[in-house]
């Protein structure tokens, strides 16, 4: 658990010092809580490091409003590792406790698909997840035509 802490650590000061931050707090906790998007990201989503979700995500965690658990976070992360599915973080934007990514998905269809990806952080943990996935990559890969306003018809 010390090994994971400081994986975390360093991470997190690594971006800290890359980033040329400034010394005011709310500043620091941006650049803290990217870099807690980041490990997720890397270390559990594409690594697979369940571990780390003991340290890293709430216990009463929440998936797109509802409730998820730590336990539910670890078979969600599971299931898309079953799937092949890979993230690459492409930007990140804090605003306060919250961390959005736009982060770029690949998986065993090899279509990348963005997505937005925003995280809540609270004293060092992820307490709600919030995807939105991009749709038009969707409807294509499951052979839809038309868009979110107009009736989805199949493709065949």
């Amino acid at each position: 658990m010390r090994t994971r802490i400081a994986v975390v650590g360093l991470a997190a000061g690594a971006l800290l010092a890359l980033s040329g931050a400034t010394s005011t707090a709310s500043a620091q906790d941006a650049d803290q809580n990217k870099a807690l998007f980041t490990v997720v990201v890397n270390q559990v989503y594409n690594a697979g490091d369940l571990a780390l979700t003991d340290d890293l995500v709430a216990r009463n965690v929440t998936n797109n409003g509802s409730p998820l658990g730590r336990d539910g976070f670890k078979a969600l992360v599971k299931d898309q590792r079953a799937a092949g599915a890979q993230l690459k973080v492409d930007e990140l934007v804090a605003d306060g406790d919250r961390v959005i990514g736009r982060v770029t998905q690949t998986g065993a269809s090899g279509d990348p698909k963005s997505e937005i990806l925003v995280l809540r952080i609270r004293d060092g943990q992820v307490t709600e997840q919030w995807t939105m996935a991009d749709e038009p990559a969707l409807r294509q890969q499951f052979g839809l035509r038309g868009t979110a306003s107009a009736p989805a018809t199949s493709a065949n």
